[in-house]
């Protein structure tokens, strides 16, 4: 995996547990995840003066709707998950499922032909992740797990299984910047939609609104987005949505700093394992 995509995807892994850590610890989850949007596309829009719209092609702005239509999906399923379950439980469990996913379907369909050194680094990543996330979930007792919470964390995972096979197709049709622009703007526009069916769309007062963490959530958003497409554009997609769950440690550190979530052995020789794949990710090359 080549040096620079590996550090924009760890670059987009720490966005990426930060933002996360701000959704959850809110409860207007969907209306700041919405507006975050809506500021990631307003910060993207100059590239419209390099870029413009007719330079798309039908062909990629099917690619475009399918990748909004699968965003949209992960952030109402994200957003209901971290409403049933503590960040370190959905957290794992969605970053976790990718790549058991993106592998095997980007061999069949995208042709892609990972290393040896690749497939273990990815099996270690994901070994970690399950180790991480071994015993009880956070909040319940033993036999008693948290299953609505894990049922939307891993229909979260098939999300962003589906946006990341559909994104790698999609970074080689249109500019990055562009392509994240509109990819925002589609998905932003589609939860509103949404949300203004269901009757949740009223308008917040001036005072109760989340201005300052949508903003920042925004910018994080649109930063770790544009870092995995870049990497995206460089590696396999394999490669980068397995190096890019190292985010599961970032978000257990935060978790248990910011959240007061506790931590057991399990999951910190679970981010040891995890950093080991990383390692072998990074040593890894395409044949």
């Amino acid at each position: 995996m080549p040096l620079a995509a590996l550090v924009l995807v760890l670059g987009a892994a720490v966005c990426h547990s930060a933002w996360n850590l701000l959704v959850k610890s809110d409860a207007r989850r969907l209306e700041i995840q919405s507006g975050a949007l809506i500021v990631g596309a307003v910060l993207c829009s100059p590239v419209l003066l390099m870029y413009p719209l007719s330079s798309v092609s039908r062909v990629a702005w099917g690619v475009i709707l399918l990748s909004g239509l699968l965003e949209t999906a992960y952030v109402f399923a994200l957003s209901a998950a971290y409403g049933a379950g503590d960040l370190s439980l959905v957290y794992p469990v969605a970053r976790g499922t990718p790549p058991l996913l993106v592998v095997p379907l980007a061999i069949v369909f995208l042709g892609e032909r990972p290393s040896w050194q690749g497939l273990a680094g990815i099996g270690l990543v994901v070994l970690g992740i399950c180790a991480s996330h071994a015993g009880p979930a956070a909040g319940h007792g033993p036999g008693q797990p948290n299953r609505r919470a894990l049922g939307l964390a891993l229909l979260t995972g098939v999300f962003t299984a589906g946006y990341s096979l559909v994104n790698k197709v999609g970074v080689h049709l249109v500019p990055v910047p562009l392509y994240a622009l509109l990819v925002f703007g589609v998905d932003a526009a589609l939860i509103y939609l949404v949300r203004w069916v269901r009757g949740g769309l009223a308008a917040p007062r001036v005072g109760d609104a989340p201005w300052g963490r949508t903003v920042v959530v925004g910018v994080l958003m649109m930063a770790a987005y544009l870092a995995v497409l870049a990497a995206m554009a460089q590696a396999p997609v394999s490669y980068v949505v397995a190096a890019r769950e190292v985010s599961v440690v970032v978000a257990a550190v935060l978790g248990a700093l910011v959240l007061g979530e506790r931590h057991s052995a399990a999951r910190v020789a679970g981010a040891a394992v995890i950093f080991t794949g990383l390692v072998l990710l990074a040593l890894s090359r395409s044949p």
